[in-house]
């Protein structure tokens, strides 16, 4: 854990993530003591995430969750120019800095993301990220209507899974998730598949969410490319009443177990110091 943890510090503050953090970011890097630096990015390797993270782990958690996924995207040998699809980003950019940086800017990347003011805050993040980016405005349950059947070496379903339930309970009940400031209603959406979950209901609406979500990632990736999850909590959040704990301590796991009942053409692959809890990589047959 050192070894990553040293290597992630290493791209956050004078590797190829770093050269893709926005000009005020870069700045104020600059000037933060080199300890708290390196203590931010040794906290995205931790589940749950720490309870207390200071203002400066805020604000690299997206950059050294990047170098994460950089590594990643090395141990599974992805081509250089890669293509990457990342179903529902919202305004968070690691996947993004992940392929600038593994691709030298010669990739493409394009996400689905369908509620429109966090797309709008993910837009203002990438001023110097210099790869082909597009983002698409809609569900990732719609993502072959836009493009085109295996063309992309990975799909990364970046703390993508729960979005996608607390998506697809909210709507049935009138929540306008297109449009909403998402931050103020996710309490909500998650009582809501909270609610779900203890009457059993996830069967109604949130499994067959992920699932044709999941579908047509199989289907944009060619074969031989990869699905990737990567979930997590935070720790302050393990004694609020009102967060389902086990169950999003659980959602990977709920997620892997659906997958696998769903017969998809998916092969797992564990990655390297990486607890199948929290991650899970799927290799498209």
């Amino acid at each position: 854990m050192a070894d990553v943890a040293a290597r992630l510090l290493a791209e956050v503050t004078g590797g190829s993530i770093g050269a893709l953090l926005p000009d005020e970011l870069q700045a104020r890097l600059a000037t933060w003591d080199p300890a708290d630096v390196a203590a931010a990015c040794a906290n995205v390797l931790i589940r749950p995430q720490p309870l207390d993270v200071p203002s400066i782990g805020l604000a690299l958690n997206n950059a050294a969750l990047g170098a994460h996924w950089l590594l990643a995207f090395e141990e599974l040998g992805l081509p250089r120019g890669l293509a990457v699809y990342e179903p529902g980003a919202g305004a968070s950019e690691p996947v993004l800095l992940a392929a600038g940086a593994y691709s030298g800017g010669a990739g493409r990347y394009v996400t689905l993301n369908l509620n429109r003011p966090l797309a709008a805050e993910l837009r203002a993040k990438l001023g110097n990220v210099k790869l082909d980016w597009t983002i698409i405005e809609d569900y990732a349950q719609l993502a072959a209507v836009h493009l085109a059947p295996a063309s992309f070496d990975v799909a990364c379903f970046h703390h993508a899974v729960n979005d996608i339930l607390q998506t697809a309970v909210s709507e049935p009940r009138g929540l306008d998730t297109r449009d909403i400031d998402w931050w103020p209603n996710e309490r909500q959406m998650i009582e809501w598949l909270t609610q779900d979950a203890a009457a059993g209901r996830l069967d109604e609406c949130a499994r067959p969410a992920l699932l044709a979500a999941v579908g047509q990632a199989v289907t944009l990736v060619r074969p031989g490319g990869w699905l990737l999850f990567d979930h997590w909590t935070w720790e302050k959040y393990r004694n609020v009443a009102w967060f389902p704990w086990q169950l999003f301590t659980d959602l990977l796991p709920l997620a892997r177990s659906w997958i696998t009942t769903a017969a998809m053409p998916l092969r797992e692959q564990p990655l390297t110091g990486r607890d199948p809890r929290w991650w899970m990589a799927l290799r498209r047959e």
